[in-house]
Parts: C-alpha cells; structure tokens; sequence
C-alpha cells in the first residue's frame, strides 16, 4: 500500500536535448499518495535565470535558448533575464519537495511523477541534483525523490490507449484535446503540471478501482 505523497513536476525549458536543455521554468504539484488529493498548499511555481549568452551557454557544456522554444512557451529573454538563479529556485524546490518526506529517510521520499518524465525531466532533476545537492555518492543518482519509484504518466496513457486506432498521438498537447481538457496557457509549467496531475489522479483511480476485482494472487497456478 502507497503512503508516499507523489510530485507531479515540469520543466520549461530553451531547447529539446534534456541532456543539454537549460530550465527556464518549474512547477510541481504534491498529491496526497493515499487519497489521491492535491495538498493543501501542494503547489510550486518559479521562473529560472538561465544562461543567456550563446557561447557562454556552450562553454558550460549546455545548448543555447532558442527562440522557437521561447515561442512555445511564451517566455521573453527580458523576463529570463530577472528571473531567480538557477541555483536558488532549486534549492526552494527542495524545500518543498522535502515537505512531503514523511519520515525524512530515501524510502519514505516522494515519488517523482510528469508527463515524459522518463525522457526529459528527470535528467533535468538528476544533473541538477548532482551539481546542486542531494545526490547520492554511492549510488550515483539523486536523493530528491523515491530511490525506486517513478510514474511517467506518458507510458500510463500508452498502457491505455495502445490497441486504440484513433489514437494517433500520446503527446500531451493531444490527451488534452482527447480528453476534454482546455489547451489555455499550455506549456506553462504551472498549467502543465495541474492538467498533468490530474490525469494521474484519474488513471491512479482507475487502475485501484480495477485493481480491487483482479484475482492477481495465484493466477498462474494450475
């Protein structure tokens, strides 16, 4: 049985590599494991300062912001530009995210959760981790989240939806127009990660609902 709180997190960000991108926005949102509730309070929402010049931003080993990535997500290079240091949002995101360690110790840690996580966030939140803190020396890997645990609800949507042949994408942007959702403000990180918690929420419902009539237990035996 699940006590841990989830974080549902998204990364804006200025370019497509999640290797290389820089971060120019975070937003989270904490789910309440058990009852499958946003918390009170459960929300994070920052802008983040990247590297603006190009040949600096290569010399650090990171790509450039690109103009086509700012088109979509509506982010001007002035307001980049006064944004909070990289290095201070995430040290407010840990904060936040630590709030919902109910015992403090790696296995009573949040799980990690998004949209494509899998495939871009979360090497956001591992390079940031280790250059930044926590990160686990021993293990090589981050010590924000779950050591074991992480729902890309990407794959959740494919688990669903793939003997379906109307379905002819699983982006985001087209599960919102599936299924019902408003497409306002998409690609903010804050209306990412509210649209994609709730589709969490959903499926998480959806699979104890079917989970509880399944007899799992000794269904091989003959």
């Amino acid at each position: 049985m699940n006590f841990n709180d989830i974080i549902f997190f998204d990364f804006e960000t200025g370019s497509r590599n999640g290797k290389k991108t820089q971060p120019t926005q975070l937003a989270a949102i904490a789910i309440n494991g058990r009852h499958l509730k946003i918390q009170p309070e459960g929300e994070f929402n920052s802008l983040i300062k990247p590297i603006l010049d190009d040949e600096a931003a290569i010399a650090a080993g990171l790509d450039p912001i690109q103009d086509e990535a700012l088109k979509i997500t509506r982010k001007t290079r002035e307001e980049l530009a006064d944004a909070p240091e990289e290095r201070v949002v995430w040290d407010k995101f840990v904060n936040f995210v630590n709030q919902y360690n109910y015992k403090g110790g790696k296995w009573n840690a949040p799980v990690a959760a998004g949209y494509n996580n899998n495939g871009f966030d979360d090497y956001i939140i591992d390079r940031l981790s280790e250059k930044y803190g926590p990160w686990d020396k021993e293990y090589d890997s981050q010590k924000l989240f779950h050591p074991r645990d992480n729902i890309d609800v990407m794959k959740y949507v494919w688990t669903w939806t793939e003997n379906n042949s109307s379905i002819r994408s699983i982006s985001m942007d087209n599960m919102r127009k599936w299924m019902g959702m408003s497409t306002e403000g998409a690609h903010d990180a804050l209306v990412d990660v509210k649209q994609g918690a709730e589709l969490l929420i959903k499926f998480l419902k959806l699979h104890r609902a079917f989970a509880n009539k399944v007899k799992f237990e000794g269904a091989f035996e003959r």
